[in-house]
Order: structure tokens, then sequence, then C-alpha cells
């Protein structure tokens, strides 16, 4: 959910257009003088439609279009992320120097969130006979075997204070 309704903003728009003032209707409402202008822009190239948050992902081949035409028609980022719908401007600005490092390549969706957990199978790996191991399955056995043990260490330490617990007199 977006932080401002699109009551709010469409209000704000219409203040602005009616009597102009960035820093004056920003101060008004009490938000940045950035969000009136980005917001009337969005406003002005979209209508209504203009002002609802968006959250999406873009490809590759979008963005530099977006970049090229930046370039054609000697643009900024705020009017282009206006043009095209984009949410912020910083976004393009992202592109933009994404683009200029490593090309369109650099452009390519990266997968979101963590990657997942490689799959590693112990019980085939403690049936194995020692010497076939690598140094990697010696070392993940090592590790396992180091794990187990601290583990039963802590549940006899936990048994033996539940015991001593139980036979305090209360």
């Amino acid at each position: 959910m977006s932080k401002y309704s699109k009551q709010f903003k469409l209000k704000v728009v219409k203040e602005f257009l009616k009597s102009g003032g960035l820093k004056r209707v920003g101060h008004l409402f009490k938000i940045s003088h950035s969000d009136v202008r980005k917001w009337t822009l969005a406003y002005q190239a979209h209508g209504h439609s203009g002002l609802n948050p968006s959250f999406q992902r873009y490809s590759p081949v979008f963005k530099v279009q977006v970049l090229q035409h930046m370039a054609a028609h000697q643009i900024s980022a705020r009017p282009a992320a206006a043009h095209f719908g984009i949410g912020s401007m910083t976004t393009i600005l992202q592109w933009q120097k994404l683009y200029n490092g490593g090309g369109i390549t650099a452009l390519a969706n990266r997968p979101r969130g963590r990657s997942p957990m490689p799959h590693f199978n112990i019980k085939a790996l403690l049936k194995k006979p020692i010497s076939e191991l690598t140094p990697a399955e010696l070392r993940r056995r090592m590790e396992y075997a180091e794990a187990e043990s601290a583990y039963l260490k802590k549940l006899e330490a936990l048994a033996q204070s539940k015991a001593v617990k139980e036979s305090k007199p209360k």
C-alpha cells in the first residue's frame, strides 16, 4: 500500500494546478515539493490512472527504450518516469547507471529474495567410506559430527538441570 491515497494525491495536484507554487503546495499539505511535482507530471501524462501506485518489473528491452527516449528528446529522468508511468525517477537513474556500466545485459532482471539452500544428503555422506570422500565432503561430515556432539551435550546438560530442580525440596 502506498503512503498516500489516490484521493490525497488528486487533491494536491488540483491545488497545484489551480494556484501553482510547488513549495507552497508542499508546505500546505506537509509533503515534499518533489512529490507535488512527480504527481502533477504523472497526472498530466496519464490522468487519474497516473496517480495509482504501480509495482511491476520491467524487461531489459523496455528499460533501453526509456533510456533511448530520454536521449532522443533530451529530457531528464523525472519527465521520463511520468511519461512511461514509472513510480520513481531514481529507478530510471539506476537503469542508466547500470546500462552505462554493462550494457543491456546489466539491465536483466535479477531473481529476488534469497537463493535456495543447496540440497545436501547427510545420510548418503555417512554411508560412504571415509577413504572415498572428497575434502569438502570430509569437512561437511566433520561439521555434522561436531554439531551432533554439541547437541547431545546440550541435551545432557538440560536433563541434568531438570533433575536437579526436581530433586530440590519445595
